[in-house]
């Protein structure tokens, strides 16, 4: 989708618009680069857990995963919801996104997750985006950026079922991209070498097509809202947490869209309009939201190239102005 421009007049806008209260627990600043709410996607293997580690502690954010966040639940034995979730994981089956809400709802409270929050393969569903969306407006706070890591279903089935562990010492091997020195061998004790009980061509082909079933609706939502970028996940290591932090930086500095209602006859569509500014008084942050329209069907290559001439100037007059 095309990235939306407001088409009312200045004077509608402005009286449009809903300024929000600072948000001090949010302790976003600009200037020192900490601070965001992220939410990484990416198939099993692409590389999420290494980058959510170090973009964690780049941000000074906790990192949630949904599933620690049920294990830990399910280990308690006074709650019934602890006896819900860990009845329904002994069957196999799907713990209900209510109860996943809830759980995520008190762990972004904790003052761990006040500087913001990293999701690890949440959400999954239209649904549950929908819900964290809801949930995140109650707190009046926002998502900053999505990222989807992006790599072939080939290269990743050669990277998964080619991984070797030796489990007395967690050491880990790739018989193609890190061999030990002797096949089927540890390096050091010189021990039998195992494969992990879930990485076969049956489980991957099953995880793989229920990620790409479930994934691709719910990036078109994120591109709605102006948050989502894609990144090549084939790339080095360091390169991809270097791309993954440019676009976190610039993404979170810009306006998110919440689709309203949509016109075909007239050819538009009605938004919500959230954006971020800074208190310099105090260095607390504003979220302002206003209501505007915009074109639903718009020439994307051409509106790509105004944009980037637009951005170019506008940051070209703030630099001289020593703003940025």
């Amino acid at each position: 989708m095309a990235s939306p421009s407001a088409s009312a007049t200045k004077k509608e806008s402005e009286s449009n618009e809903q300024y929000q209260p600072s948000l001090k627990n949010i302790g976003v600043k600009p200037q020192t680069g900490t601070g965001a709410n992220i939410v990484l996607l990416g198939p099993p293997g692409s590389g999420k857990g290494t980058q959510s580690t170090r973009l964690s502690e780049h941000y000074n954010i906790c990192q949630l995963s949904t599933g620690d966040l049920l294990r830990q639940a399910a280990q308690d034995q006074s709650s019934p919801e602890g006896k819900r979730i860990r009845q329904t994981m002994e069957a196999g089956g799907l713990v209900d996104d209510k109860i996943v809400m809830s759980l995520i709802d008190n762990n972004i409270s904790k003052p761990e997750c006040s500087n913001g929050f990293l999701f690890d393969g949440f959400p999954r569903t239209i649904n549950q985006g929908e819900q964290l969306e809801r949930l995140l407006d109650s707190r009046q706070k926002r998502l900053d950026a999505v990222l989807e890591y992006e790599i072939p279903d080939d290269l990743l089935k050669r990277r998964i079922l080619g991984r070797l562990i030796h489990k007395p010492s967690g050491r880990t091997y790739h018989e193609e991209f890190n061999p030990p020195k002797t096949s089927m061998k540890d390096d050091v004790t010189g021990e039998t070498l195992e494969r992990r009980s879930d990485d076969t061509t049956e489980t991957l082909n099953a995880r793989l097509n229920t990620y790409h079933k479930q994934t691709t609706p719910l990036i078109n939502f994120y591109q709605q809202r102006n948050i989502h970028q894609s990144i090549d996940a084939t790339q080095k290591v360091n390169d991809v947490y270097k791309q993954s932090r440019d676009i976190i930086d610039n993404l979170r500095k810009q306006p998110s869209y919440k689709p309203l209602e949509v016109d075909k006859e007239q050819g538009t569509v009605r938004q919500m309009e959230t954006s971020i500014d800074r208190n310099d008084f105090d260095e607390t942050l504003i979220i302002k939201t206003k209501p505007i329209n915009n074109q639903i069907d718009v020439d994307t290559s051409s509106l790509g190239k105004n944009f980037l001439f637009v951005y170019n100037s506008v940051t070209a007059v703030l630099r001289d102005h020593g703003i940025i």
